[in-house]
């Protein structure tokens, strides 16, 4: 029976391993974990056979007792990789409770419980190459047993690297998870202090490098600063020492720890020495600084080329002794009665103890446990001594500024006796500089301010003379004409002349109207004479009266009332002149879309009221020229290429008499989409009267025109003009002059007869000055530089007759500059003699053979031009089927622009200038004798040397032999 318990137990141990390690809760301790430095561990070096992973027994495998090993203590067989295994089991305590592992090591590792993974840091490999190393203390990870018997906890571990030559292994613990994780993050709160210890020392180090720049006198600042940027360093590199990821980094961190320390003793004692010394003893220098390289030498021996892993180093000796001479050197400060010196003889006591009971442990105060307080209290203390030194620089500066600021009032009381007398004396001179100073500026601004709105006031009235001269000057045109015309035209021509002299008799009445009425108005001359009418029945009668220019644009024109009548006693006459105003410059402004009158009572108003609003879907008005439409003369647009006509005294005089009889005018508009005139005002109810108002309304004669871009005659030979005018009437009257013996196009405004002139290619061009979109120049320019149309003569018309209009006219290339009102005997003058003189110049070229080589007389344009044309048809001399269509195609143009343009330059078809080219070539190659008759023939692209012959015989007047014999 004996026997077989002892089997039985002998199979048991064979089976878990020996010595399981029995994990109690009551072991745990303060650390809340168990660490696993002197446990049985079982060791396998390298890879398990076959590569095998889940391992679950440690037969044949060798013991350990410590796996915290160096390369001098390695385990025999360990190359840098191998497992590690250990028996564990926990009490019934422990059972089915969460667990941590937790494991420290500058290699890689993957853990394993019985046989499963669960969990590692780094990339096992079997090189340095292969292997990634992380370090990770502070990580836990979660285990549960869930029973009390043993379980094997397996470590496949590399460590290749070896950054501290004494630990090549790893450090392993097993805690309780809950209580080891809260310890963790209270730990973890006091580690995170350091990096903003080390960022105040660094922003102070920083802040009195700045002082020392702007007072370099006060060098305690350079010193200081370097001393505090010393002890940031530190800071940061302690927290990197404890929580970086990297091994490498860890290495880096320790050797700069062990450096600062030495160059902050340096720096701390140097600058205590400043501190006392007017002149630093260069022995005390020497010697500090010498201590200061014999240790810095000996950490970078220590760290990079030895690397042992304990050097006693005797720095605390060291430390005290100089941390004394400083220390004296603070003495001497405060015994010389120097005010605040013992603030640096506190901060100086508070580094000696910080280095002793915490940086250097001098006496193990800190165990294990308290090791982050340690580092808490070292970051903390470090602080002290720069804070008493800035505090103390910061009181010596307060009294050294006081001082200066005591000086500086004695100085100033010292000046101020000096210059009293001086400033009694010159006072009075200087007031008096002052007083005709003020006189001269006030007198300058004035002058200025007046000058300025003389020159606004000039050019607002340049702009309005010359745009009434316009106005004045078109409807005298269409009523000079037509009434010369009736001295000799017959009694059935009469009726549409003197239609056409009544219309623009009126329009000019009109104008002068509104100039007197805004006149009486500015002189307060205007009454106000009440009368009733019938306000819905005035504005629609003046609504029908502008139907057929609606129709002639092709918009809608539209009215509505919420009423069939309203009578109110008002000024007929005045409201007359209000309504076609707003109605005239909504139609003269809208191209498409609609006109709407509405005339509504206006129900908010205190007393009886109406709303006249007129709204148009036109070109709008910008928002920066709303708020000046109804000033005198001022117009939105006062170029030449404006949309519309006119004066700006239209609106201006609206507003004039709207506000007389007591209402109110206002506009709102969107550019590009609509305008709206709104009239708000008060009325008295009026009796209906009995019989009807019967008065005409006075409403311009708008005589529908339509313009056609078709040629007016049926005669092809005679000349093609193309008439721009944006005046239907005056554009209708020029038509019809014309039309007898002219061929005539028409445009409506210079964009239109620009496409025009270059589809085409008229023999005349007469154009007017102001339009919209495109100016008269700008069509004359754009013509002239167009080499389609650039031989083609332009006339403009225009009310612009001053000397600049006429020069720049002529810049542009205008041939002639006609002033409105003209007559038409002198417009019709000019255009024979224009044409003629162009005709001469064409009979000019084409009658000579050499014209190709005689362009001298050309403008610079046309010389180019037939430049172009010779070279064209030279690069294909030889080609018999060369047309006059690939002539145009090589030239870019149309088959009839370029026949136009050489009927209209050399008066000659492109296909006779190709034969012309090719006789004349042809001339010369049998002058130079370069080949025979028949051989040039065929040079020059003939079929046949017969053919050429008598080509070349007809042009010339001999035959082609005479020249190779002559």
């Amino acid at each position: 029976m004996l026997l077989g318990c002892l089997a039985l137990l002998c199979l048991v141990n064979r089976a878990y391993g020996q010595q399981p390690y029995v994990v109690r809760e009551s072991n745990f301790g303060t650390m809340h974990e168990v660490p696993f430095l002197d446990s049985l561990w079982y060791f396998h070096p390298g890879e398990m056979p076959g590569g095998k992973l889940a391992v679950t027994n440690t037969t044949g495998w060798g013991t350990i007792h410590n796996t915290v090993f160096g390369k001098a203590d390695a385990p025999r067989g360990w190359q840098g990789m191998g497992w590690f295994g250990v028996w564990v089991r926990v009490d019934t305590a422990l059972v089915n409770r969460k667990l941590s592992v937790r494991i420290n090591h500058d290699g890689a590792s993957e853990i394993f419980v019985d046989g499963k993974p669960i969990g590692g840091y780094g990339k096992v490999g079997h090189s340095a190459q292969q292997m990634v190393a992380i370090r990770a203390p502070r990580a836990l990870i979660p285990i549960w047993f869930t029973d009390t018997r043993p379980h094997l906890i397996t470590i496949r571990y590399s460590n290749f690297i070896g950054v501290y030559y004494n630990f090549s292994g790893f450090q392993f613990w097993i805690g309780d998870y809950e209580k080891r994780a809260e310890r963790v993050s209270e730990t973890q709160k006091l580690y995170d202090y350091l990096p903003m210890f080390g960022a105040a020392q660094l922003i102070l180090g920083l802040l009195h490098f700045l002082f020392f720049l702007f007072y370099p006198r006060q060098k305690l600042n350079i010193y200081y600063a370097l001393f505090v940027l010393l002890i940031g360093i530190n800071g940061i590199a302690v927290y990197q020492y404890y929580l970086t990821s990297y091994p490498s980094v860890q290495y880096f961190a320790d050797f700069t720890t062990n450096v600062c320390k030495v160059l902050i003793l340096w720096s701390a004692v140097l600058l205590l020495y400043v501190l006392n010394y007017r002149r630093v003893p260069r022995w005390r220098v020497l010697l500090l600084t010498g201590i200061t390289v014999f240790y810095l030498a000996g950490y970078a021996i220590k760290f990079w080329i030895l690397r042992v892993p304990y050097w006693v180093d005797y720095f605390t000796v060291v430390y005290f002794a100089c941390m004394a001479d400083g220390l004296w050197s603070v003495a001497q400060v405060i015994k010389r009665g120097q005010k605040d010196a013992w603030l640096v003889g506190i901060g100086v006591g508070a580094v000696i103890l910080v280095y002793v009971f915490a940086w250097g442990d001098v006496f193990g105060v800190w165990t294990y446990e308290l090791n982050t307080m340690r580092l808490f209290v070292m970051g903390a203390g470090s602080l002290v001594l720069p804070l008493c030194l800035s505090l103390y620089l910061a009181l010596d500066f307060a009294r050294t500024n006081q001082k200066l600021t005591a000086k500086l009032r004695e100085i100033e009381k010292l000046s101020a006796r000096a210059l009293a007398q001086e400033t009694e004396k010159t006072e009075l001179i200087a007031g008096e500089a002052r007083r005709l100073e003020q006189i001269v500026q006030l007198r300058t601004a004035e002058l200025k301010e007046q000058a300025d709105k003389l020159l606004e006031l000039d050019a607002v009235k340049s702009r309005f003379f010359t745009n009434i001269t316009h106005e004045f000057k078109t409807p005298l045109t269409l009523i000079m004409n037509p009434a010369k015309e009736l001295l000799y035209a017959p009694t059935g021509d009469s009726n549409k002349n003197l239609r056409l002299i009544i219309s623009n008799a009126e329009r000019l009445l009109q104008l002068i109207n509104q100039l007197l009425d805004l006149s009486k108005v500015e002189n307060g001359l205007m009454d106000v004479n009440l009368t009733p009418v019938d306000l819905v029945a005035l504005v629609k009668l003046h609504t029908i009266s502008y139907e057929s220019l609606a129709l002639q644009k092709g918009i809608t024109l539209l009215f509505t009332a919420d009423r069939d009548t309203l009578w109110i006693r008002t000024d007929r006459d005045k409201m007359d002149k209000v309504i076609l105003n707003i109605l005239s410059n909504a139609l003269k402004f809208t191209n498409e879309g609609k006109v709407e009158i509405a005339l509504l009572e206006n129900a908010e108003a205190p007393e009886n009221a109406f709303t006249l609003t007129v709204r148009d879907t036109g070109k709008g008005i910008p928002a920066n020229k709303l708020p000046f439409i109804f000033t005198r003369f001022y117009q939105a647009d006062p170029s030449d290429t404006r949309f519309a006509e006119g004066t700006g005294i239209g609106l201006a005089l609206t507003k004039e008499l709207v506000e007389l009889m007591g209402g109110q005018i206002t506009a709102e508009s969107a550019e590009g989409v609509f305008t709206q005139i709104r009239v708000d005002m008060p009325y008295q109810v009026a009796e209906a009267v009995a019989d009807p108002l019967a008065v005409s309304v006075a409403a311009e004669v708008f005589m529908p025109v339509i313009d056609i871009a078709e040629v007016l005659v049926a005669d092809e030979s005679s000349p093609l003009i193309l008439l721009i005018e944006d005046h239907h009437e005056l554009r209708e009257f020029i038509r019809q002059s014309l039309a007898g013996k002219y061929r005539l196009i028409t445009a409506a405004d210079g964009e239109e007869g620009i496409a025009l002139g270059l589809q085409h290619i008229p023999n005349l061009v007469i154009t007017d000055l102001m339009m919209p979109k495109v100016s008269g120049y700008e069509v004359s320019e754009t013509l002239k530089k167009d080499e389609k149309t650039s031989h083609i003569p332009v006339i403009i018309l225009t009310a612009k007759a001053d000397l600049d209009s006429r020069i720049q006219g002529i810049e542009t290339g205008a041939d002639a500059y006609l002033a409105k009102p003209f007559d038409q005997r002198e417009l019709l003058a000019l255009i024979e003699n224009l044409i003629s003189v162009r005709e001469q110049l064409r009979l000019h070229y084409s009658t000579r053979d050499m014209w190709l080589k005689d362009t001298i007389a050309l403008p610079s344009i046309e010389q180019d031009f037939i430049a172009r044309i010779r070279h064209a048809v030279e690069s294909h001399l030889n080609e018999e089927g060369y047309s006059a269509d690939q002539l145009a195609d090589d030239m870019g143009l149309s088959r009839t622009q370029l026949h136009r343009k050489l009927k209209g330059l050399i008066g000659q078809a492109p296909g006779e200038l190709i034969r012309i080219v090719r006789l004349q070539y042809a001339h010369d190659l049998l002058e130079r004798r370069v080949a025979t008759v028949s051989e040039v023939a065929y040079m020059v692209g003939f079929g046949s040397p017969a053919s050429f012959s008598a080509s070349f015989s007809r042009h010339f007047g001999f035959a082609p032999s005479k020249v190779v014999e002559a």
